[in-house]
């Protein structure tokens, strides 16, 4: 299963980071970029009918593209926040996801937008899964929703995060068989995003857990 697959290699330990502070404007504020889309968007026909570009935000960073397969979806729930930092946050958490789906569907471990949303243990762990994947002729498919995710901001550099997976609606894809496995099941993830030089929030460490009894809508 994808979930489990996913869950047993994205295992890193939340550290410290940064807790600099100054009275200079926020650093990674996206004010132009839109929350979320409500969980309720994006279900249906609707979700079938997305394509799999990531929409990117108009913030001034050149940032790569992310290009997902047309069965791929993932729907983020909305966080309730208006505060331009953590929706900025919260987006290029959105990224780092799909760039790690961009890196698995691909078959490329080097797309440029894996190192540009994640950095350190994160990257480390997830290159790992991924290749791993790569080596079993393994993809997959189908919609996968993102929700009860929470944010803390711990500096204004830095930032942790918890939300869940849930896979009931996507499956693995055996490469060289074209069979189609049918997924399941939650995952809680626990995160930690700091925002480098050029205002990216990019996930450093990443802990994934059996989201059964952390994960009840």
């Amino acid at each position: 299963m994808i979930a489990a697959v996913l869950a047993t290699g994205l295992l890193a330990t939340a550290c410290g980071g940064s807790d600099d502070s100054s009275d200079d404007p926020l650093p990674g504020a996206d004010t132009g970029s839109s929350a979320s889309p409500d969980p309720t968007e994006g279900e249906g026909d609707e979700a079938d009918d997305e394509t799999g570009e990531d929409e990117l935000p108009e913030d001034g960073i050149d940032r790569p593209e992310i290009n997902l397969p047309d069965d791929v979806n993932n729907v983020f729930e909305e966080v309730d926040t208006d505060d331009p930092v953590e929706l900025a946050v919260l987006a290029d958490q959105e990224h780092a996801i799909n760039a790690v789906d961009e890196a698995i569907t691909s078959g490329d471990t080097k797309v440029p937008s894996l190192p540009f949303y994640q950095a350190d243990m994160a990257l480390l762990e997830s290159v790992e899964v991924i290749s791993s994947m790569h080596d079993d002729k393994l993809s997959f498919g189908g919609i996968t929703r993102y929700y009860n995710r929470s944010l803390e901001m711990q500096s204004e550099t830095a930032a942790v995060s918890s939300y869940c997976r849930d896979t009931s609606e996507s499956y693995l894809i055996d490469l060289e068989t074209g069979e189609k496995e049918p997924d399941g099941g939650t995952t809680h993830f626990t995160s930690r995003q700091q925002v480098n030089d050029a205002g990216v929030w990019q996930t450093v460490t990443l802990e994934a857990r059996d989201g059964e009894g952390r994960c009840e809508r």
